[in-house]
């Protein structure tokens, strides 16, 4: 038993095992069996070609285990050490976090409006916009502005005015391996922001606009860059650190999409969002890459019942305002940068068994990750199901997100809380 049991899980899990009953270590080795049916079966049925599965109980990992390749043609394995893009995933685990240690430690008022911090703002139609707005997505900014349409000229080709092929002191942002960008061109982007419409505001409408901004407000307010403050604040000080911006060991990193609009060349260790690459992979709305056990780690600083956890960076109190309805009264389902279940007892999203309690975000690219303070669990599930092209839905269409937490319920796994 404890043979065949070795051969399935890695050596942490193992040491688990001693610690079981007999009915824990059966639930655990079915759990097993079934989530490795439903990741191989979806990746025969090319819903990606390969993925990565953390799942902790109370404060045990109880899954950490990669599948398939990189890409179809089956020639790199994915191994736990390998990191995805994570997509929109920065939006919490770069830029909400980051704002809620300047709530707490600098005394960021969410009430402000972030025009406050954020001058260029004053003389825009967002200049009343809260934090509080633009992290529930209630400011009604635009969902997204495609900034690289403007890249190209009407023959198709590229305007060299804005990006060449090789870097040089003018075109010094790199997008790719063989594409750089005007630093200036940053300036225009964030003109359009200004510019761009307001829609419903108080209503519900997801956008990733604010999200640019975060980096300027971080360097302001602590005097350090984006990228340092959140290594010095997070990503240095957990175990197993593998989340990072422009990753330098390429081939560990699992590709996204074939890009044949601008880029035209297979996204591999530079970020698939097309607006962050123009700012060299360092912005709000996407850009981290990490692997689901580096992910898994980071988030046990929402894990409040877990006492085996070493960093801690936030008060109980920063962590359930921001991970908590922001409008308990409306249908409106957001708490503050993080994603939350639907209200009401029909629906279902992301799954009916997790509690409202739960809270956590999904990622373009094919990445989610989700915690359940009432069951004590966390879970974080990295494909890259937009490979080779975005159009592939199946990750969507097949419902896998939700099959895979049904596994985690049905097969009385959250009962290893006890142990």
């Amino acid at each position: 038993m404890f043979y065949r049991l070795n051969k399935i899980f890695n050596v942490s899990i193992a040491i688990l095992l001693v610690n079981m009953s007999f009915g824990q270590i059966k639930s655990l080795s079915k759990l097993n069996l079934k989530i490795d049916s439903l990741i191989n079966k979806s990746i025969g049925e090319k819903v990606f070609p390969g993925a990565q599965v953390y799942i902790k109980i109370g404060a045990e990992t109880i899954i950490n285990k990669s599948f398939g390749h990189h890409t179809y043609d089956s020639l790199v394995k994915v191994e736990n050490n390998h990191l995805y893009d994570l997509a929109s995933l920065t939006k919490v685990l770069a830029s909400t976090i980051g704002i809620m240690k300047l709530q707490q430690d600098f005394g960021l008022n969410l009430n402000d409006p972030v025009s406050k911090y954020l001058p260029e703002l004053k003389k825009s139609n967002k200049k009343y916009s809260s934090f509080i707005e633009v992290l529930s997505h209630t400011a009604g900014w635009m969902p997204y502005i495609n900034h690289h349409y403007s890249l190209k000229r009407n023959n198709g080709k590229l305007k060299t005015s804005i990006v060449r092929n090789k870097q040089s002191k003018r075109f010094n942002i790199k997008v790719s391996e063989d594409l750089f960008v005007r630093e200036s061109y940053q300036n225009k982007m964030f003109k359009r922001i200004r510019k761009s419409e307001i829609r419903m505001p108080g209503e519900y409408l997801y956008s990733g606009l604010f999200f640019f901004y975060v980096p300027k407000l971080i360097e302001k307010i602590t005097a350090q860059s984006y990228e340092d403050y959140l290594n010095n604040t997070f990503y240095q000080k957990i175990n197993n650190n593998s989340i990072v911006f422009n990753p330098e060991n390429k081939s560990i990193v699992v590709p996204t999409e074939f890009d044949t609009f601008f880029r035209n060349s297979l996204i591999q260790g530079t970020v698939h969002d097309e607006a962050a690459s123009l700012f060299g992979g360092k912005s709000g709305n996407a850009g981290l890459f990490g692997s689901a056990e580096g992910i898994g780690n980071l988030i046990e600083i929402f894990e409040n019942w877990n006492s085996k956890k070493i960093f801690n960076p936030f008060k109980e109190s920063t962590i359930n305002g921001f991970t908590s309805y922001a409008f308990p009264e409306s249908n409106i389902r957001r708490g503050l940068g993080f994603d939350k279940p639907k209200k009401g007892d029909k629906d279902s999203y992301p799954n009916e068994k997790l509690s409202k309690q739960s809270f956590g975000h999904t990622g373009f690219t094919g990445t989610f990750f989700w915690v359940d303070p009432e069951k004590k669990l966390s879970i974080v599930f990295l494909t890259n199901r937009v490979y080779p092209s975005r159009e592939n839905e199946k990750l969507y269409d097949q419902n896998i997100r939700s099959k895979l937490i049904d596994i985690v319920f049905e097969n009385s796994i959250i009962n290893l809380e006890k142990i």
